[in-house]
């Protein structure tokens, strides 16, 4: 990636190695790529990073392994990785190889990765803690695993504990640095601006299908380096499925289409959700729908700020969500109960936000004896950037929705920043009030 197209700069990555490094003194770390995986026979799917490894070095080639040593005698940081092979690069593609990885990325060595099993065992020896991320690459698990049961036999020196790596990436990546932000915010108006200029045109997409390339076609165009995730284009019914996958089914005018998407830039995700009318207006049933789910956004955002939490921003979309299911007929208990029983769960079955960042659904909680890291529960701080996309999806064969309603689903999506004085919706600049979104169609 050329670095005139990067906002995020190979220094910002070794100071997150320092960093990492500090927190594992007298301890080793290793963090493998992510294999590349088969499409068919003789080809490969597009290659996803482990974002891990991205995060903490920018780079990504597969079959590369990076390697943080936290020795008493000093920090050491080891990168192996492909070297530079002229018939291979005639067929796949430039490489970075050892010479130039060694320049840019200020490691203090760089091997190749056919190096690394054999050197392995002498890496371990000085270590009793290993902090590795399992299930991330099953080829150099199993590498690990060799050298982990040689490691721990008797009179042997090297680890005898293993830790989830991620415990230690996780809570660094939950804060997201300036340059981190300046990303994000760049990819989600790309995502935003290609929302906006998208919506119009729905009305001349052929199908689900064709609309969700329309939409990826103009995240390129304005700039975006990939597809942050599978693209979601559900029309009709199709929407209270809340992972369907765009088929070749028609847009009919009349029936809402629920768009969820985003684009990627340096790796980093946007995730908007929007749900469309492609006549350009609501029918009275899905505006009294949209209006519910629209009140339980704004009362989300009204808690996105420093010292709440994504458990409060939850509850209060909850809370909001059981009244408007009241006010359409839907619910009949009082507030509390349909609350502490859960009823709305028919209707509401997804939590109403996730951290957002190099993975879509960011930092996931890892369990850590018996906590999570990070739980819901955790204060917000400045630099938190996570979703929070509230919706009601109403089955088509539901008979305890009024038959006006059933087959309607609904969501709606914004990616928020947490600042030192409240919150920053990033994602705003697609229109969310129904009459702009019905004047934005027409």
């Amino acid at each position: 990636m050329a670095q005139q197209n990067r906002l995020i700069q190979d220094a910002r990555y070794e100071r997150r190695r320092r960093k990492l490094l500090k927190q594992i003194k007298g301890e080793i770390a290793i963090f493998p790529a992510a294999p590349e995986q088969p499409k068919s026979r003789d080809q490969l799917f597009p290659y996803q990073p482990n974002t891990d490894l991205l995060y903490l070095t920018g780079f990504e080639e597969a079959h590369s392994v990076l390697v943080l040593l936290g020795s008493t005698k000093g920090p050491r940081s080891i990168l192996y990785l492909r070297d530079r092979d002229a018939l291979h690069e005639r067929w796949n593609g430039e490489r970075l190889g050892l010479k130039r990885a060694r320049r840019r990325f200020a490691v203090d060595e760089v091997h190749p990765i056919e190096a690394f099993e054999s050197q392995l065992m002498k890496l371990l020896e000085p270590f009793q803690t290993l902090h590795y991320p399992a299930g991330v690459n099953p080829r150099i698990d199993q590498i690990i695993w060799r050298a982990f049961c040689s490691q721990t036999a008797p009179r042997v020196q090297g680890p005898h504990t293993i830790r989830d790596a991620r415990l230690l990436t996780s809570l660094m990546r939950i804060r997201k640095d300036r340059e981190e932000i300046r990303a994000l915010r760049h990819i989600c108006e790309i995502t935003a601006n290609a929302f906006v200029h998208i919506a119009p045109l729905l009305k001349s997409a052929k199908s689900e299908l064709h609309a969700a390339r329309m939409l990826e076609a103009e995240f390129f165009k304005l700039g975006a380096h990939g597809v942050a995730f599978n693209t979601i284009v559900a029309s009709g019914k199709n929407a209270t499925v809340l992972h369907h996958e765009p088929s070749l089914q028609p847009l009919w005018k009349r029936e809402l289409v629920l768009i969820d998407a985003g684009a990627s830039f340096q790796g980093y995700a946007a995730d908007i959700s929007r749900t469309i009318p492609p006549s350009g207006k609501f029918t009275d049933a899905q505006a009294k729908v949209y209006d519910v789910v629209l009140a339980a956004l704004e009362a989300s955002l009204e808690r996105c700020q420093p010292g709440s939490d994504l458990e409060a921003i939850h509850t209060a979309c909850v809370r909001a969500l059981i009244r408007g299911l009241q006010e359409l007929d839907i619910i009949k208990s009082p507030a509390p109960k349909a609350y502490n029983d859960a009823e709305y769960r028919r209707y509401y079955m997804h939590r109403t936000g996730h951290w957002l960042g190099l993975d879509v659904h960011d930092v996931a909680p890892i369990y850590c004896g018996e906590y999570l890291v990070p739980p819901s529960s955790r204060p917000l701080e400045p630099g938190n950037v996570f979703t929070v996309e509230p919706g009601l999806y109403f089955d088509s064969n539901d008979e305890t929705v009024p038959p006006e309603f059933r087959g309607i689903g609904i969501r709606i999506e914004e990616d928020v920043v947490i600042t030192a004085t409240g919150a920053e919706v990033l994602t705003s600049g697609v229109p969310r009030a129904r009459l702009e979104v019905e004047q934005l169609i027409r």
